[in-house]
């Protein structure tokens, strides 16, 4: 388990953050050696006891789920507090508000934030303000060099990117453009080594 001081030097030394659709896939990547977070993107509530059992045998490890695509979590306060009770380390979240619960529950937040144009990039900067995460995510994470330069600007949170990526040198440009790691959903990126 990572303690908010901690996630952001794992994510640097980790530089890929598994995104894990199917439950089963979940054993695989909390044994894949540098992996000390990994993001939770399927799955229904229903499914969670189960998730941290597993995930209870990797102490060393965090997982952290992305409330908007797991279905039947409460969007709110009290969806946050059964979440920590649960014993999940954290939350990713394109809602501020409910990253807001999440941070008065001692979760680690992780705001989402879309980057499809100028306009997107003021409303993000706005948000972080606002919240003030432990993490911020950006997609894609393919988005131009000088986006990722307004936020590295303004925080000196991490910065993930998700979105787009496919092969290895999608993953070397991303990081390459100031992304702190980034979130990968496809199976042939989780062990990739980044020397």
């Amino acid at each position: 388990m990572i303690s908010k001081m901690n996630f952001k030097e794992a994510l640097i030394k980790s530089r890929i953050v598994p995104a894990v659709k199917h439950l089963e896939d979940l054993t695989e990547v909390l044994n894949i050696p540098g992996v000390s977070v990994v993001i939770l993107i399927g799955g229904d509530i229903n499914d969670l006891e189960g998730v941290l059992k597993v995930r209870s045998r990797y102490p060393e490890k965090s997982l952290l789920a992305h409330v908007d695509l797991i279905e039947g979590i409460g969007k709110d306060e009290a969806g946050m507090r059964y979440l920590k009770r649960l014993g999940l380390e954290g939350v990713v979240s394109v809602k501020w508000q409910l990253l807001r619960y999440a941070k008065e529950n001692n979760l680690l937040t992780v705001q989402r934030l879309f980057l499809v144009d100028s306009e997107a990039i003021r409303t993000g900067l706005k948000v972080i303000k606002k919240v003030t995460p432990d993490a911020i995510e950006i997609l894609p994470a393919t988005v131009p060099k000088f986006a990722i330069e307004e936020f590295l600007k303004v925080t000196d949170l991490s910065i993930l990117g998700g979105g787009l990526l496919r092969t290895a040198e999608d993953v070397h440009t991303a990081l390459n453009n100031g992304l702190t790691a980034v979130t990968a959903s496809r199976r042939n990126l989780w062990k990739l080594r980044l020397t």
